[in-house]
């Protein structure tokens, strides 16, 4: 008998505790829940002036329908992951407008993630690419869908932005390159150095007006040093008729140098070679100049680490990222050119993507920059 009291009152205790734990669930799974937050109010605000919010079709999802998996372990999971919430919120770190601006690019960042990798499943439980009439679509969606189905392309590849504000990311782009100087000024320049960024040299060390200008992302030969000056070798390829610019490559326009007449006559040249391509002839080059040590440092590595976020999460805010070496090292000038007006970036931090793109291309010189 006792025992059979002990299983009634089990049985109950639990179909309670079942039912409290679906009502839990069932009310913080609701829109009105989640702007019952202050911090909320933002990206509320955001999110009502969005398609999503009202449309011509008077669909309307609201916060869990993107946010928030159907059913399953992943629903479980999203809502103890949610904790994170509370705990922030109790902290106040995103307890004004500011705040907010300041983690923006993080939490749009860790909920793109999130999607890329479950495939925007969130987003498939309303939109399919089966379900798509695409001829009936925008001119853009037309050309873009097709495109995205044949690649294995998911929503949030293209859509960011779609609900929310897009984040700002030049203040990203921004503390990430000064980390990258910060880092720098511990580098060991005895034999190699990596231009961080449009450098002037000169052919003295003590010439007051500048010889030319080094590219980002060019690799040097260290052969002295003299305080905060350094002198180094840039070598590299010169093309006949172009005697002012030193390339990265035989036959492609991986800009290293850009110099003055006057340091285009002291250049060193090798045994000229006719490509037989293009007919084009080309030499290798190699100059002695002197520059400052500030802006230099002894690996590529961090150099591409930076260029590669620069890349990815500038142009992936509008499409599909391509791969490197989806074009040649020639190509991707005009591609990157034709992409401008629509990125965030600045001319320098283009001139450094450019050559990111082009020592990773599929016709990529063989030793990079090594």
């Amino acid at each position: 008998m006792a025992w059979s009291l002990i299983l009634i009152v089990g049985v109950a205790l639990g179909a309670v505790g079942l039912t409290a734990g679906h009502a839990i669930l069932n009310t913080t799974n609701s829109t009105t829940f989640c702007i019952s937050c202050h911090e909320m109010e933002i990206p509320y605000a955001e999110y009502k002036e969005s398609p999503h919010y009202m449309n011509p079709s008077g669909v309307r999802a609201g916060c869990p329908d993107c946010h928030v998996p159907e059913s399953g372990l992943p629903y479980l999971w999203a809502k103890i992951r949610a904790s994170k919430d509370l705990y922030h919120h109790i902290l106040g770190t995103l307890s004004t407008p500011e705040a907010y601006e300041e983690h923006r690019l993080a939490l749009a960042q860790g909920v793109w993630e999130r999607m890329k990798e479950t495939d925007s499943r969130e987003c498939r439980s309303c939109h399919a690419f089966d379900a798509m009439d695409i001829p009936k679509q925008r001119e853009e969606a037309q050309k873009n869908h097709p495109t995205a189905i044949a690649e294995g392309a998911t929503c949030i590849d293209c859509h960011k932005g779609i609900a929310h504000k897009l984040p700002d990311m030049k203040k990203a782009f921004a503390n990430a390159f000064e980390n990258l100087k910060k880092d720098s000024a511990s580098a060991d320049l005895s034999k190699v150095a990596y231009s961080l960024e449009t450098l002037s040299f000169t052919l003295g060390k003590d010439d007051a007006k500048p010889s030319g200008r080094l590219l980002p992302a060019s690799r040097l030969e260290v052969l002295a040093r003299d305080g905060d000056k350094i002198n180094v070798r840039i070598s590299g390829w010169r093309q006949e008729g172009a005697d002012t610019v030193i390339y990265g490559d035989q036959g492609k326009r991986i800009l290293v140098a850009a110099l003055t007449k006057a340091a285009a006559k002291e250049v060193k040249v090798g045994e000229a070679m006719t490509d037989p391509e293009t007919d084009q002839v080309w030499m290798p080059v190699s100059l002695d100049v002197w520059m400052p040590v500030e802006g230099l440092t002894d690996s590529i590595d961090p150099i591409w680490d930076y260029a590669g976020s620069l890349y990815t999460n500038d142009c992936a805010v509008c499409h599909v990222v391509h791969h490197t070496d989806q074009f040649l090292a020639n190509q991707w000038i005009g591609q990157l050119k034709a992409m401008e007006r629509f990125s965030q970036l600045d001319k320098e931090q283009n001139r450094l993507v450019l050559k990111y793109l082009q020592y990773h291309s599929k016709d990529a010189p063989k030793d990079g920059l090594n």
